[in-house]
C-alpha cells in the first residue's frame, strides 16, 4: 500500500508520472479549471488514480470505526433478537433447543459472513439484516464440518506422528482458521476453504498484519471471557442473555475487520474494489486549496512560494481568520524578525477588530520574542496595548508603549488620554514620583497646547464662515445698467476719420 508523502498515515489516492510522487485527495490540485480532472499540485500534469484500498488506513488504526460498524438499529435488533432466542431456547426441551440455537447461531454466523463480503467489497456500512435470514443453518453446519476435519486433522497427527507434531499441526490449525474463514466467504467454496496451500497463499500475501489480526482476535476472545465473568457476577439471572449479546456484537466486528483487511490488499490479492462510504465528503472549496498548497509547500521548504500564498489569500479572504494566524505562527517560530516587523501591525489589528482582547498581550509579547525592539507605529494600538498591559500588572511594558508618545503623535485625539494611563502606571511603580509629577505636568501642557489649537481652529473657522458669506452676498447682488445721454445733434465735421475713442460704458450698482 502506498501512503501520501505529506500525510505519512493516509493512503494515496492519485500518483504524478512526472513527479514520481503518490498523495492523497487533500495533495491534488482539483480546481475547476481542470474541468474535473485532477492535476498535480506541483507540475499541474494530469493524476493517475488509484485503487480505493489506497484510500483506507491499515486496520489497527481504524478499531474505533470498526467497534461502530454494528451500531445501527437494524444490526443491534439481530444482535439482540438472536440472543434472546438463544436464551430462551435454553429453557426448551432439548430438541426445541437445538433447532432454536441453530437458528439464532446460523442467522448471526451468516450476517457475519455477509458483512466480511461487503466490506472486502469496499461497503464501509453494515448490510441489511434480511441476508441472515437464508441459508444460516447450512452454513453453521459447513463451518461445524470444517472445525471437525481440522481437530481430527490434529488428532491423527498425534496419534500417528507423535504429541509434537500434533501440536505443530494444532498451531498451523489455528493460525491458518481465520484465513480459512475468509477464503470461505470470499469463495463460497467449501473446498477451497480447506485447501491448506490457498489458506498459506493469502496468510504469505498479507504478511505481519495477517500477525496483528491473529493477536486482535485472540485479545477480543479473551474480553469477551473476562466481560461474561463480570456479567455473570452483576446480572446472574440474565446472564446466558447478556453473554450471547456480547459474542454476537464481537463476531460482527472481527469478521468486519477481516473483510477490511481483505479490502486493505486487494490488488495483490488479484481483484479491484471500489469504496463506498456512508457519507460523502464534501466538496473542497477555494481556501482548502489554498491551504493545501500552503501545506506542500511548508513540508517541500519552499518558504518563499509559502510567504506568497499567504499574501495571495490575505487579500483573497481578508477575513478568513486562519490564514492570519498561521502566518503569524509560521514567522514566530521561524524567527523571521523582518516579517514579524511588517506583518505586526498588521495581525494586532486584525486580532482587534476580531475583538479578541485576551489575546492581544500574548501577541504582542511573542512580537518581542523576534523582534525585542518593535513597538507598534500606531498611537491607538499602543494605547490599547498599553492599558491591556496594565490591566495584566506588566506596568514595564505599558510605559515602554506610552512614553515619547507626545513628540511622535503631537496631533493624536487621545494624546492626554494616554499620557494619564503612563501617570497611572508611574504611581504604581516604585521611585517613579518624580516621573510621575513630570507627567502631570505635561499632561497640563498638552491641554493647554490642545485648547490653544481648538481655539486657533474655532477662529479659522469662524473667518472662513465669514468669508463665505460675504461671498454668498456678493453672488446674490444685483447689477443695474445706467444708459447714457443722448449726444446732442451737430454738424459732422468734414473730415472722413474716424473718433479715437469711444467712451467707456459704467455700471452702476
Amino acid at each position: 500500500m502506498d501512503y501520501c508523502k505529506y500525510h505519512p498515515l493516509s493512503g494515496a489516492t492519485y500518483f504524478c508520472a512526472q513527479c514520481q510522487l503518490h498523495v492523497c485527495d487533500k495533495c491534488t490540485d482539483d480546481d475547476a479549471a481542470h474541468r474535473g480532472a485532477i492535476h498535480c499540485i506541483h507540475c499541474s500534469a494530469p493524476m493517475e488514480e488509484l485503487v480505493s484500498a489506497n484510500s483506507f488506513v491499515p486496520f489497527w488504526r481504524r478499531l474505533q470505526e470498526a467497534f461502530k460498524y454494528p451500531m445501527n438499529s437494524s444490526t443491534i435488533s439481530l444482535i439482540i433478537g438472536t440472543a434472546l432466542l438463544s436464551a430462551i431456547a435454553i429453557k426448551l426441551y432439548w430438541i426445541f433447543t437445538l433447532v432454536l440455537g441453530l437458528i439464532a447461531a446460523g442467522a448471526i454466523l451468516k450476517y457475519s459472513f455477509r458483512c466480511l463480503e461487503k466490506t472486502a467489497e469496499g461497503e464501509m456500512s453494515a448490510p441489511d439484516i434480511t441476508d441472515a435470514y437464508e441459508g444460516g443453518i447450512i452454513l453453521l453446519l459447513q463451518l461445524i464440518i470444517l472445525t471437525v476435519i481440522l481437530s481430527a486433522s490434529v488428532a491423527a497427527s498425534a496419534y500417528f506422528l507423535g504429541v509434537t507434531a500434533g501440536g505443530i499441526v494444532g498451531f498451523l490449525a489455528i493460525v491458518c482458521f481465520p484465513a480459512m474463514l475468509i477464503r470461505f466467504a470470499q469463495t463460497a467454496s467449501f473446498f477451497e476453504a480447506l485447501n491448506p496451500v490457498a489458506a498459506i497463499g493469502l496468510i504469505t500475501t498479507i504478511g505481519l498484519p495477517y500477525g496483528l489480526l491473529m493477536g486482535f482476535i485472540l485479545i477480543m476472545m479473551s474480553s469477551v471471557a473476562v466481560l461474561q465473568e463480570m456479567i455473570n457476577a452483576v446480572f446472574p439471572a440474565g446472564t446466558y442473555f447478556l453473554q450471547s449479546i456480547v459474542s454476537n456484537y464481537y463476531y460482527i466486528v472481527i469478521f468486519h475487520i477481516m473483510g477490511y483487511m481483505l479490502f486493505q490488499y486487494q490488488r495483490e490479492l488479484g481483484f479491484v474494489a471500489r469504496a463506498s462510504h456512508e457519507d460523502d465528503e464534501d466538496t473542497r472549496t477555494d481556501i482548502d486549496r489554498i491551504l493545501a498548497r500552503m501545506d506542500v509547500s511548508l513540508k517541500e521548504g519552499h518558504y518563499e512560494n509559502l510567504v506568497n500564498l499567504y499574501h495571495k489569500a490575505f487579500k483573497q479572504f481578508p477575513l478568513e481568520k486562519q490564514f492570519f494566524d498561521k502566518y503569524f505562527d509560521l514567522i514566530y517560530f521561524c524567527k523571521k524578525s523582518a516579517l514579524m516587523e511588517d506583518f505586526a501591525l498588521t495581525y494586532l489589528h486584525f486580532t482587534l477588530q476580531q475583538k479578541r482582547f485576551d489575546r492581544l498581550t500574548v501577541i504582542y509579547k511573542q512580537i518581542l520574542v523576534v523582534a525585542p525592539d518593535y513597538i507598534p507605529n500606531n498611537p491607538a494600538m499602543r494605547l490599547q496595548l498599553a492599558d491591556l498591559h496594565k490591566q495584566k500588572g506588566d506596568l514595564k511594558l505599558a510605559v515602554k508603549l506610552l512614553n515619547g508618545m507626545h513628540k511622535l503623535y503631537p496631533d493624536f485625539v487621545e494624546l492626554v488620554k494616554a499620557y494619564e494611563l503612563l501617570t497611572e502606571c508611574l504611581e504604581l511603580m516604585p521611585k517613579m514620583e518624580v516621573q510621575a509629577e513630570k507627567c502631570r505636568r505635561l499632561i497640563d501642557q498638552i491641554k493647554s497646547k490642545q485648547k490653544e489649537n481648538a481655539e486657533a481652529q474655532a477662529q479659522v473657522a469662524k473667518e472662513a464662515k465669514t468669508e463665505q458669506t460675504k461671498e454668498k452676498k456678493l453672488s446674490n447682488s444685483v447689477f443695474e445698467l445706467v444708459p447714457l445721454d443722448k449726444p446732442k445733434a451737430t454738424t459732422p465735421p468734414e473730415s472722413t476719420q474716424n473718433p479715437k475713442d469711444l467712451p467707456l460704458i459704467e455700471f452702476k450698482l
